[in-house]
Order: C-alpha cells, then sequence, then structure tokens
C-alpha cells in the first residue's frame, strides 16, 4: 500500500506532466495556426498577382476586338471572344469570395427540407450572390451540371429507351432542363409521378450558359399513346412552343409562339407507363433566326423530322413517367371532355376441337 504522501506526489507528477503536454500542444498549435495564415496570405498575393495579368490582358482584348470589330471574319471574332470569356473567367475563379459564394449557395440548397438532389443541383436561391450574368459563375454551374446531373441524365434517357425513341444516339445536352411541379420542385429525370400532379402546365427552366438571349423551341412529347389502327405506338404532343427567348439569366419559358396548346397527360388504362419527354431545342443561327411551326395533328407525330425540317438542334432533355390512376378519368371528363378507352389484350381464341370419329 502506498502512502498518502506518495500517492499525492505521484498526483502532482502527473499533474504537471499533462500541464507540459497541454502546453507543448497548445504551442504546436499556435504555430501550425500561424504558418496556415501565412501560407493563406501568400496564397492571396498570387491570385492577386494572376488577377491583374490576366486582367491586364483581357484589356488589350477588349480593345482588339473593337479595333477589329468591322473588318474581322465571323471565325476571328468567336476566336477572340472565346478568349476573352477565358481569361474573364479564370481572373475570378480563384477569388475566395467566388468560391464561398457558390459553395454557399449548394449548402443552403442541401439543408432546405425535402430537399432533391436535382433541388440542390439546380434550384438558384439568392441571386444577388451567384449573378449568372458573370462568366465564372456561368462557368462554375455548367461545370456543375457536367459534372453529375448530365451523367445521371444520360444514364436514364438511354435505358428507358428516350434516345433512340426520340433522339438521336448524338444527342449531347448542353442545357439543363428543369421541370418544376408546385408540391415536388425540380424532379428528378424518369421518376413517376400522379396524374393529378401535370393537370397544369409544370414549370420548365432551362439553365443555359450563354449571357445573349437565344431562340429555343420546346415541346412535351409521349411516345407511348396507343395507336389503334395501326396496332402500334405513337408520339402525341402535348404541349409544342416556338421562339421562347432564354438566356442564362432568364430560363424560365414564359413567352414564345404556342403551337399547340398543353393538354395534360393522360396515361390510357391498360396501357404501359407514358414518357412524358420534355425537349429543348436551339433554333437555327445559334438561336438567332425565328422559325414558324404548323403541325396537323398531335397524333402521330415525328419528333426527329420535325426537327430537321426546321432546323432545331436538340440541346437539352428530361422526362417523368406516368401510369393510369383514378384521376385519369376526370381529366377525360372535365377538360378533355372525351370519352376514355380502356385497352387490353384480346381475349384468347380458344381452337375448336373436332370430336374424333371412329369408324368400325
Amino acid at each position: 500500500m502506498m502512502s498518502t504522501l506518495v500517492k499525492q506526489s505521484l498526483l502532482r507528477v502527473r499533474c504537471t506532466a499533462r500541464w507540459n503536454v497541454t502546453r507543448q500542444a497548445s504551442s504546436s498549435t499556435a504555430s501550425a495556426t500561424a504558418a496556415a495564415r501565412l501560407a493563406y496570405e501568400e496564397a492571396i498575393n498570387l491570385i492577386q498577382v494572376d488577377k491583374k495579368e490576366r486582367l491586364q490582358m483581357l484589356n488589350r482584348v477588349e480593345k482588339e476586338i473593337a479595333r477589329i470589330a468591322k473588318s474581322a471574319t465571323p471565325a476571328q471574332l468567336k476566336a477572340l471572344n472565346a478568349l476573352k470569356y477565358d481569361l474573364e473567367v479564370k481572373s475570378e475563379l480563384n477569388e475566395p469570395e467566388v468560391q464561398r459564394n457558390f459553395k454557399l449557395r449548394n449548402s443552403k440548397l442541401r439543408t432546405k427540407s425535402n430537399c432533391t438532389v436535382s433541388d440542390c443541383l439546380n434550384e438558384t436561391i439568392n441571386k444577388n450572390v451567384v449573378d449568372m450574368s458573370k462568366p465564372v459563375y456561368r462557368y462554375m454551374r455548367q461545370k456543375e451540371f457536367e459534372k453529375q446531373p448530365k451523367a445521371i441524365l444520360m444514364q436514364r434517357i438511354t435505358q428507358m429507351n428516350v434516345i433512340p425513341d426520340l433522339l438521336n444516339t448524338d444527342m449531347n445536352p448542353t442545357v439543363q432542363v428543369n421541370i418544376k411541379l408546385p408540391e415536388q420542385g425540380t424532379i428528378e429525370p424518369g421518376i413517376f409521378i400522379k396524374s393529378e400532379e401535370s393537370v397544369k402546365l409544370p414549370e420548365i427552366e432551362v439553365v443555359n450558359f450563354h449571357d445573349e438571349p437565344r431562340l429555343y423551341t420546346l415541346m412535351m412529347i409521349d411516345p407511348d399513346s396507343p395507336d389503334v389502327e395501326n396496332k402500334t405506338y405513337q408520339q402525341r404532343c402535348h404541349w409544342l412552343i416556338s421562339n421562347v427567348s432564354l438566356s442564362a439569366t432568364s430560363p424560365i419559358v414564359k413567352e414564345g409562339d404556342i403551337v399547340l396548346d398543353y393538354i395534360p397527360p393522360h396515361p390510357e388504362k391498360g396501357t404501359k407507363y407514358h414518357r412524358y419527354t420534355v425537349i429543348a431545342y436551339e433554333q437555327p443561327n445559334e438561336g438567332k433566326d425565328r422559325v414558324e411551326l404548323k403541325v396537323e395533328s398531335r397524333n402521330r407525330m415525328n419528333v426527329k423530322n420535325i426537327a430537321d425540317q426546321h432546323g432545331l438542334k436538340p440541346t437539352g432533355v428530361s422526362f417523368f413517367r406516368e401510369v393510369w390512376d383514378e384521376h385519369v378519368p376526370t381529366i377525360y371528363k372535365d377538360i378533355l371532355k372525351e370519352h376514355e378507352p380502356v385497352y387490353g389484350k384480346p381475349p384468347r381464341v380458344q381452337p375448336i376441337i373436332k370430336r374424333a370419329v371412329y369408324y368400325s
């Protein structure tokens, strides 16, 4: 047994040792913090030097564009404008405030209640901070789209045969089409929704990355509508609008030339699920030319032929799926004012079996 004096001595030694360790750790932490602060300040200085050099080069490029604007070929102007954009982006890209604003935007989106992946990646909040009129934010938003949402979209439109049923195999989305429902917000491509959720035209957002306005044509098409006469499926158009002006700062589809009014999805009873697909087409001459679309009917459309005939380039797509539910009859009765058809397999015809006759 140790005496009380020995115990007190040991306790005093332990306390002294702990205090020394704590002081050394605090000293090490303080040193590490000071080193980190010094490194951060040095990095900021390098960023500012790089920014100054790029802004000086940007100034020279802008003067050159102004000097040759009237005599240069379109290819020369395009190359100089591409260099201008690159300098505008890279002069701001490493700024801590820019990075912080963009990350703050995403963190706020992810902390929203009922926030889906698409909401977190697509919905714009605090527009005064993330200003899409600035090249650097357009660049960051584009890279964000290409990093994950585009890959998910391509996977789903391929697996669910939107490619090749409606789009060619070389389809390469360059804009992000977001379908927004009142209750759910932006929906994931290919999810199932109820027919009552699409009675009214959803809000369509075409997130693009060009600062100048361009003209687009948009449509909602169902490639799974029954064609009874030909005993197959047909493409039925639920909505078609052309000459819609969109830009990075104005991505919501609002005004345009309505070719076909919106009629809500109404998957027929007895049919498989329907893929209601929204396609965004950039109009000819990089969206500068207007188009005059005329279609004879919603039924038996061929969207690939329409696009080819009018020089429309598919640049974005999204879709949702529906099956028949108890609300569909209401759509037929109150909106379409049509008799609701019911489909199913025809009854199997039993072969007639003749009774065998035996002769003696």
